[in-house]
């Protein structure tokens, strides 16, 4: 009953602590200027954010974000 129990508050912890990540439905303006500004990029995370969207992710060891407006244009800080 004890390994049953602590399985339990293990498990609801593991769930408690995990972050839950909505699907963005990006235009394909802006994924395929993504893709061809960086083809080798890996670990890509989308988020919208109002009217523009953000991705984060690694390319060659480094994380990176870069947003883009809803047509695929790179937005400048």
């Amino acid at each position: 009953m004890i390994k049953l129990t602590t399985t339990a508050l293990l498990a609801f912890a593991f769930l408690g602590c995990a972050e839950t990540a909505e699907a963005v439905e990006v235009p394909a303006a802006v994924q395929s200027a993504f893709q061809a500004a960086y083809p080798g990029a890996t670990d890509v995370e989308w988020s919208q954010d109002d009217d523009h969207y953000e991705v984060e992710f690694e390319m060659n060891g480094e994380e990176m974000e870069v947003e883009y407006t809803a047509t695929g244009e790179v937005m400048e800080d």
